[in-house]
């Protein structure tokens, strides 16, 4: 199955950066699958292209200014560089060998391609994919291997700054830096990681002295100066041009412009020899034409694109620091007043919302308040309406025990009336005096009044009860009498059936009346 044609979008995009037709453009991104960086690195990697690029860049370097046009443009005297032309693809018809295809003739007499025949394509695919298969394996492994030892680096390099001097540590990035440029071979890094070794090497050539470069690629470096309000300090580096080195030993880190710059901007540095810095290079806004280049590029909140406030390039600012702050002051001057405004907009936008918030904040407090003493006056209401209720039982219970108690004794005297006059109905005669075995019973009341009565013979005990029963001071439901000398206590229930004879009560007896109550 054919690879789907590359979208024109990307043919365009290849054709502007790497500065090829449409012909090789359309190759390159076919060969690279449809993508744009791998395409613009085998473009570059060309010996032949990378040649022609290399001598058309010093021509635009050396050219003063003014005669400086855009590649492309009417007014581009000079012819451009030499291009290599793609190679035409041929294809072999089956039954057709040797056919030569319409490509011939477009790529210039280039050596045409026989395709297999159809009956071997598939299982040509499945060996290839099955040859490949440890290849990606150890392709895996490697790249683990190297995310291991970068981030061990990176730790090593943090410590070492903080405990070795600085002109070890840059010796070191320095060897660090062309060990893994040696190592890598052109391998693809992405953009914080191209960034990193634009700023080691940067550090490991002039020191630490330097604006202070963001480790990412120049569009997160863009997100930060968008959210920080401040302009994008843009520095594009050409290591291979003859200012550069002047240009950044005697500018970049300049103190009054390294001061300026980190107070000022958020700074993003980068190697056009990287695919991040290069890209950048090439958008029709930057206008990157000579190097040393420098940009100020400014970034709403209500823009995504960037805006170019303030350039300049070549002998404009390779040695002189004054000139750089003052086209940067003027920039600063002339455009700060929209991120000003912008700022101000946002602090704005900002305190409202935190005015709302402590406006809500506040309203809930209060609602909370309110709840708390709505719950506390309903507690206190609870309480008292418990307290009323409790005082109310005891009240009620009170009512009904004094109630009962009155009951009670009510009951307790008509049942003692009713005994007093049952007792009177029982009351044996009382004998004469001296009779013959009678007995003359002496009574102490609790009251502490006495009382005397004689019984007949044979009379019982229970005669002596009836009596002390019907005495109109007897109120006591239950008593028992006692008797002194010996000290005896004669009960009711044991002692009423028998004879005050047999109880040793004849013919007197002295007994003292005891409530059990």
């Amino acid at each position: 199955m054919a690879d789907a044609p590359p979208d024109e979008l990307a043919v365009s995009r290849l054709q502007m950066m790497a500065h090829c037709d449409e012909v090789q453009a359309r190759f390159l991104l076919e060969a690279a699958g449809g993508n744009l960086e791998l395409a613009l690195q085998m473009a570059l990697e060309n010996s032949d292209m990378g040649d022609a690029y290399a001598h058309h860049t010093q021509q635009q370097f050396h050219a003063p200014p003014a005669a400086q046009p855009r590649p492309g443009s009417a007014a581009f005297a000079g012819p451009l560089p030499p291009r290599p032309r793609a190679p035409a693809l041929r294809t072999q018809a089956p039954g057709a060998a040797g056919t030569a295809g319409p490509g011939a003739a477009a790529g210039g007499g280039g050596a045409a391609v026989a395709g297999p025949p159809a009956a071997l394509a598939a299982p040509l695919g499945l060996l290839g994919f099955m040859l490949r298969v440890p290849f990606m394996a150890l392709g895996l492994g490697f790249r683990i291997m190297r995310f291991t030892v970068v981030n061990g680096l990176h730790a090593a390099a943090v410590v070492g700054d903080r405990v070795l001097p600085a002109p070890v540590m840059r010796a070191a990035r320095g060897a660090v830096s062309a060990i893994a440029t040696a190592a890598a071979g052109g391998a693809d890094l992405d953009p914080s990681e191209q960034a990193a070794a634009f700023v080691a090497d940067f550090k490991s050539a002039y020191g630490d002295r330097h604006p202070r470069w963001q480790e990412s690629g120049w569009r997160v470096a863009s997100q930060q100066a968008r959210r920080e309000f401040r302009f994008l300090f843009v520095y594009l580096h050409s290591p291979e041009h003859e200012d550069t080195d002047k240009f950044c030993r005697q500018v970049l880190t300049n103190p009054d412009a390294v001061d300026y710059i980190n107070t000022h901007f958020v700074s993003w540095g980068g190697d056009v020899s990287y695919s991040d810095a290069f890209i950048l290079s090439q958008q029709a806004q930057m206008g990157c034409t000579r190097f040393p280049f420098i940009a100020l590029l400014s970034l709403s909140p209500h823009d995504s694109r960037p805006a170019l406030v303030a350039s300049a390039s070549g002998q404009d600012i390779a040695a002189d620091p004054a000139a750089l702050l003052v086209l940067l002051r003027a920039a600063v001057m002339e455009h700060g007043v929209m991120l000003a405004a912008a700022r101000a907009e946002v602090e704005e936008r900002e305190h409202a919302r935190r005015l709302v918030v402590e406006q809500d904040a506040e309203y809930e407090a209060s609602l909370a308040a309110d709840r708390a003493r709505e719950a506390e006056r309903a507690e206190e209401r609870k309480r008292q309406e418990e307290e009323e209720r409790k005082r109310a039982d005891e009240e009620r219970a009170a009512r009904e025990a004094a109630e009962a108690e009155e009951r009670r004794v009510a009951e307790a005297a008509a049942a003692i009336e009713r005994r007093r006059d049952a007792a009177r109905a029982a009351l044996l005669p009382e004998p004469p005096a001296g009779a013959e075995g009678s007995a003359a019973i002496r009574l102490r009341l609790p009251d502490g009044t006495n009382t005397s009565r004689g019984f007949p013979a044979g009379a019982t005990l229970q005669a002596v009860f009836d009596y002390v029963d019907s005495l109109d001071a007897t109120s006591y439901s239950r008593y028992h009498l006692v008797a002194n000398y010996p000290r005896r206590v004669f009960v009711r229930a044991a002692h009423g059936p028998v004879s005050l004879a047999e109880l040793g009560l004849v013919p007197q007896a002295a007994l003292f009346v005891q409530p059990d109550e």
